[in-house]
């Protein structure tokens, strides 16, 4: 039987293929999404507090209101965009490095089975995610 278009040759690369590169690329995204969220989280729920003082100190006792919510309302509402604008972003990086097209269509939703897809992908390398999302290194043969 010869090779045509409709049957897989395994010396071609395939759609979803990944390189040791790519696959490091991802990893360091997730690296740097586990720092960005506390970072995120902390400095939010601070600028948070800080408008609620700002509010009350412009506009005593019961502070500013805009449309009917007060500052403090509106900080929270900015912080819950400002982590799902992360996501979404860092979500649609790995994907994009993992040339992962369900990654790019749903990022905040693929997040938890993008680690197991680089996990199967290294697989086919012969490596395996470092410790804390490290860099790629290769399985110990035991």
């Amino acid at each position: 039987m010869t090779p045509d278009s409709t049957t897989p040759d395994a010396t071609t690369l395939r759609l979803d293929h990944s390189s040791v590169e790519e696959l490091n690329l991802a990893l360091r995204h997730y690296r740097r999404l586990i720092i960005r969220l506390p970072l995120i989280l902390v400095l939010g729920f601070a600028g948070a507090l800080g408008l609620s003082y700002l509010g009350t100190a412009l506009s005593p006792p019961y502070g500013l209101h805009i449309l009917g919510w007060d500052l403090l309302t509106w900080g929270l509402l900015g912080l819950l965009a400002a982590l799902f604008a992360e996501f979404w972003w860092e979500g649609r990086q790995i994907g994009r490095a993992l040339n992962s097209v369900e990654m790019q269509s749903a990022p905040i939703a693929s997040l938890l089975g993008g680690q197991a897809l680089i996990g199967e992908r290294a697989r086919e390398h012969g490596m395996k995610p470092g410790p804390f999302n490290g860099p790629l290194r290769p399985i110990r043969k035991r």
